[in-house]
């Protein structure tokens, strides 16, 4: 990777104010979700972690990395290590098999845990393992030349007190399940969201098992037009860990044509399911967190033409 690139994905990282995570050892966990390792993008995750005395500990902190990628969302994992007041940043993807740049310093004595593939993408969460005192908090940060992406956001914290190692990955306190999905015209980008299932993780982590939680989207029974002209008819979409979708997974075919290309509003629900597709029993899940990704079409012209922005879209009050 050249070297200019890289030190221009070292000041976007630097550039996030980092999200503080209140926790514990064994229990305090950072979802970040969604990375990517396509060929060309970086994501680059910057790690922090202090502790409640204010003084530096004079052993390692494990940090537990689990990755959940591709579009089976399998589960991948392994340790890492920083010290108490400790920093960390770097390349998600493995500097020698995933095309990553690898520590942004070299001689940082911290010691990550790479995600190993190139062209993949998925999310992965952080936890702290070693001292009851030690809080995480984090970053992640992406820049794909690509896609035109330049993105950042703080890790969602678990926030649970624990020292007993259960409560790793338990993601059970949120509940989003409502959300208003507004999209553009087809005409001036293209948009789709990537859901990320989430519920207590822990025991699918604690037995190196895929995380499996399933939730079902969708639209209501309604899909409105840019003119608030209700337009029924009722189309689900199945989550099943993680995974893509767009408004047109959520609409019929004669409502994406009477849509046009002015887009449109979904007043979508995410429903928890107890089975899988094929009517198997799944995890517990609570809710979904949605990222939504808008590509901007080649007919805008330059210089927005072919740019991607990416936002995680929050829960509805409806």
């Amino acid at each position: 990777m050249k070297k200019t690139f890289q030190k221009t994905l070292i000041a976007a990282a630097a550039g996030v104010a980092l999200m503080s995570a209140a926790g514990t050892a064994s229990a305090n966990s950072l979802l970040f979700p969604y990375f990517t390792t396509t060929s060309g993008a970086q994501s680059v995750l910057s790690l922090s972690t202090n502790n409640s005395a204010g003084t530096a500990g004079a052993g390692k902190e494990v940090l537990h990395y689990v990755y959940n990628y591709g579009t089976t969302c399998t589960h991948f994992d392994g340790n890492g290590s920083m010290t108490a007041n400790d920093l960390l940043q770097h390349s998600v993807a493995s500097p020698t098999t995933g095309g990553g740049f690898g520590k942004a310093v070299s001689t940082d004595a911290s010691t990550p845990f790479y995600f190993p593939n190139a062209n993949s993408f998925g999310f992965v969460v952080v936890s702290t393992k070693t001292t009851a005192t030690a809080n995480i908090s984090g970053d992640m940060a992406i820049v794909d030349p690509t896609t035109g992406l330049v993105t950042s956001y703080a890790g969602i914290t678990n926030g649970i007190p624990d020292t007993t190692g259960a409560s790793e990955g338990d993601f059970s306190s949120i509940v989003d399940q409502k959300f208003n999905l507004s999209f553009y015209g087809s005409g001036v980008t293209s948009t789709t969201w990537y859901g990320v299932v989430v519920g207590n993780m822990n025991a699918k982590i604690a037995a190196g098992a895929d995380w499996d939680g399933n939730n079902v989207v969708t639209n209501n029974g309604v899909v409105y037009n840019n003119d608030e002209s209700p337009l029924s008819g009722t189309v689900s979409k199945r989550i099943a860990c993680a995974g893509t979708f767009g408004a047109a997974d959520l609409m019929n075919s004669a409502q994406l044509t009477a849509v046009g290309t002015n887009g449109g509003l979904i007043h979508a629900s995410a429903t928890p399911a107890a089975t899988n597709a094929a009517g198997g029993a799944v995890s517990t899940s609570t809710g979904l967190v949605l990222s939504k990704l808008q590509t901007v079409q080649a007919a805008v012209g330059a210089p927005f033409a072919g740019k991607q922005f990416m936002l995680r879209d929050l829960p509805a009050a409806w």
